[in-house]
């Protein structure tokens, strides 16, 4: 059995958004990129736990999944210096978009249909938002929290 659920749970993710962004932003997963272009979003599955006392390590398993909406903290401006987009309306739209798409009563069905290998999906759903600002260069970020429960395919 590989143990790589957080990897094929992103996977899943990715390929759902890349599949569905219309060229908007570029979709990368946690540490399989060098230097994002912007505006994009990351997908990182970070803590796994087991959903029940008496599951063992192999059952299924709530995986919190990190989808960061990333922007430039920089306006459009047209050719005379005139805001045609903030930079705050622009992570709006953005993040609408990703909420668009994620928060779906059929996600689960979503992910399903990316057919990754190795990988079960018996829920999704988002759990929550938080904003934040990284500095240098100045960002604005979205995190939409997702929660999961992925099961790895007995045999991979």
């Amino acid at each position: 059995m590989k143990w790589n659920l957080e990897e094929l749970t992103e996977d899943a993710v990715v390929s759902y958004l890349s599949a569905n962004s219309n060229g908007d932003f570029d979709v990368y997963a946690a540490w399989d990129f060098n230097e994002p272009e912007y505006p994009c979003v990351i997908v990182h599955a970070d803590a796994t736990e087991p959903i029940s006392e008496d599951a063992q390590w192999h059952d299924a398993r709530m995986v919190n999944v990190a989808v960061a909406v990333i922007t430039e903290a920089v306006d459009d401006t047209d050719a005379n210096g005139n805001t045609i987009v903030s930079a705050r309306q622009r992570n709006v739209n953005l993040r609408s978009a990703v909420l668009d798409l994620l928060n779906l009563t059929t996600l689960n069905t979503q992910l399903i249909n990316q057919a990754i290998e190795d990988v079960a999906f018996s829920m999704a759903q988002v759990s929550n938002t938080e904003r934040s600002v990284e500095d240098n260069p100045r960002r604005l970020i979205t995190t939409i929290s997702l929660e999961v429960i992925a099961e790895p395919v007995t045999g991979s």
